[in-house]
This record gives C-alpha cells, sequence and structure tokens, in this order.
C-alpha cells in the first residue's frame, strides 16, 4: 500500500521571492534588458513596460485557461506580440542565466527540512506539485538543500503542461508516485491551488498560513508551521506518527 505525501514549492518548501518575481511579473522585461545587453542595443522608451504588461496578459490567460506555457514558450510568445525576435537558442540561454540569478535568494521554509526528514522515515513517497514555468529552478533548489533523492517525483506546471487550477496538475503527480488520491496529502500555503484544487483530486489537504481565497474550500489540516508538523500529516494518512530520530 502505497501513501504519498505532495509539497507545493514556493513559501511551502522553499522562499525566493526574487525567483517568484521573475516567474510571476519579471521574466519578458528582464530577459529584454539581458537581450540588449548581449547585442549592445538600447531598448525603445516604454518597452519594459510594455513587455510587462505583455507577460501579465500571457500569465493570466494560462491562470484562466489552465493549461501552461513553459518560460520558453511565454518569451516566445511575447517577443513575438512585440515584434522583437530573437533564436530559440538565445532564449534558452537567457531565461537559464536569469533563472540562475536568483538562486543567492533561495532559502529553505523554516522547518521545511525537517519535515522532509520525518517524512522520508515514515516511508511515505514525496512529491512536489508546483505552478513553476522553469521546472529546472526546482530541481537546482533541491540539489541547493541536499533533498533531492527524498523525492519520487517533481511536477511543475512546465512539465505537466497544466497550471494549478486544473486537477490533472495532481493527477499527473499521483501517477508518477504510484499513489490514490485517497492515500495521500497535499501541503500548500495557498487556498486555492493548494487547498483547493488537491481536494478536487480527491486528495486530503494542509493549508499553511495563508490568506484564504475561497471561504467554500475546507482543508482536512491547518498549520501555522512546518516545525514539527509531521504527526498530524501523517495522521491523516492513518499513519500514528512519524518514527524516532
Amino acid at each position: 500500500m502505497t501513501y504519498a505525501v505532495t509539497l507545493d514549492f514556493h513559501n511551502t518548501l522553499a522562499q525566493c521571492d526574487s525567483w517568484f518575481e521573475l516567474e510571476v511579473r519579471g521574466l519578458l522585461s528582464q530577459f529584454l534588458e539581458w537581450h540588449a545587453g548581449e547585442t549592445r542595443l538600447d531598448l525603445a522608451l516604454g518597452t519594459r513596460e510594455l513587455a510587462a504588461s505583455t507577460y501579465r496578459e500571457i500569465r493570466r490567460s494560462v491562470v484562466e485557461s489552465g493549461y501552461e506555457l513553459t518560460a520558453e514558450a511565454c518569451v516566445a510568445a511575447g517577443l513575438e506580440r512585440l515584434g522583437f525576435q530573437s533564436t530559440s537558442a538565445d532564449i534558452d540561454r537567457g531565461i537559464e542565466f536569469l533563472m540562475r540569478a536568483t538562486l543567492h535568494d533561495l532559502a529553505p521554509t523554516p522547518g521545511a527540512l525537517e519535515l522532509i526528514g520525518d517524512l522520508t522515515r515514515s516511508g511515505v513517497r514525496l512529491g512536489i506539485v508546483s505552478s513553476a514555468v522553469y521546472h529546472p529552478f526546482l530541481e537546482w533548489s533541491l540539489e541547493a538543500f541536499g533533498i533531492v533523492g527524498s523525492f519520487t517525483s517533481i511536477v511543475t506546471s512546465a512539465s505537466a503542461g497544466y497550471y494549478k487550477s486544473r486537477t490533472e496538475i495532481y493527477v499527473h503527480a499521483l501517477e508518477q508516485l504510484d499513489a490514490d488520491p485517497s492515500r495521500a496529502v497535499h501541503i500548500g500555503d495557498s487556498w486555492r491551488w493548494d487547498a483547493g484544487t488537491a481536494k478536487l483530486a480527491g486528495m486530503k489537504t494542509v493549508w499553511l498560513n495563508a490568506k484564504r481565497i475561497d471561504a467554500d474550500v475546507t482543508p482536512d489540516l491547518e498549520i501555522e508551521s512546518l516545525h514539527g508538523a509531521a504527526p498530524a500529516i501523517l495522521g491523516l494518512l492513518g499513519i500514528p506518527s512519524a518514527p524516532a530520530r
């Protein structure tokens, strides 16, 4: 019998505000700045602001449809709308540069490494489910924390093709974990995309001290910190407690 626990990434497992800002708002405008530096061309007045609004439109469309675009596809679409040209190789190179530049801001969420250790010792399978347009960043982060080997599955919206507004991203993760949703728990800080969508996928849910978005959603457990949270989380699966260290 397989038990599984999946975790959201940003503000649940890890904290990296500069990465989050890049993902959500700044990717296209920062790519244009990077590209201008590489080609020694000046950007016209207002280009950065126009790029930022174009990227917001692209991301809004993704959230509304539930179908994700990778970082590379987002930038390519944005450049086309703005009338800029760039090779796919330059887009790949620029995005990797920008993403790696945010790693200085990366830190585990307080209690996250303790929780991963406790859950790993309990024998449950661990996965990540994250709305993220650039999958490699999560792998870099887990490697930096020294916990990449603890995870059976790392699912991003970029790798699955679904935003966390759709249950398919959770179904995809559970398939990789070989776990039934009735024997799985998802932990996250988003009231809507973690507690809400994961519950619709049939999983038990743990909400990590975040602002409520949808009052109709009721998580199975609310916690203010990951410190010492393993026993309660495992209890949702019918596992009494994490083994003693």
